[in-house]
């Protein structure tokens, strides 16, 4: 059977030792909490806030993740791509997620801020709209992506290849600009 929480905070708790319960967590707040290697599979967080939480290598399959907020965490190789992509709404604020998995998720108008982002894949993402602000993005992939009007004006270290990625609208600082060249074997100076 599934339990409902609603406006209910969670701290301190290491569910490495205690699971978390299976059910809908509604306008719920997760603070230093422990999931790391958690399969976090067929749950609902809907308007739920996560801060100071360690997700390392979570699985979310068939989870649902409805305007959520990742504050403060380490993402590392959290597998995304298996979400529940119905009204999937996601933001991160000074979270880790240093070889995370986006593949093929429908990201529009995500942001990301101050986000270490190395070797995130992003394959066939949809990043319309998707803010990278202070992303350090080293090695991350966005191969066969939509990046149409996205902002990476303040992210670093990009290589984005602009033959195998939609960058219509997509907004660059021009001391960054080498990264869309790095692809090409074209050499700056």
């Amino acid at each position: 059977m599934s339990s409902y929480y609603s406006d209910q905070e969670f701290t301190g708790i290491d569910y490495t030792q205690q699971p978390l319960d299976k059910g809908e967590y509604d306008n719920c707040t997760f603070g230093e909490c422990n999931f790391e290697s958690l399969h976090l599979s067929n749950r609902t967080f809907l308007e739920c806030t996560f801060i100071n939480c360690n997700l390392t290598n979570v699985k979310f399959g068939g989870t649902s993740l409805n305007q959520v907020l990742f504050d403060g965490c380490k993402l590392l190789g959290a597998d995304f791509s298996v979400c529940n992509i119905f009204m999937l709404g996601l933001r991160f604020r000074e979270s880790v997620l240093n070889l995370s998995n986006f593949t093929a998720l429908p990201l529009k108008k995500t942001t990301f801020i101050d986000c270490p982002m190395a070797e995130v894949d992003f394959t066939e993402a949809d990043l319309s709209e998707a803010r990278f602000d202070k992303c350090i993005l080293t090695k991350t992939n966005f191969e066969n992506s939509k990046l149409l009007r996205a902002d990476f004006r303040t992210a670093i270290d990009y290589t984005i290849n602009p033959t195998q990625t939609i960058l219509k609208g997509a907004l660059f600082s021009n001391h960054n600009l080498a990264g869309l060249l790095r692809s090409s074997g074209i050499i700056i100076k």
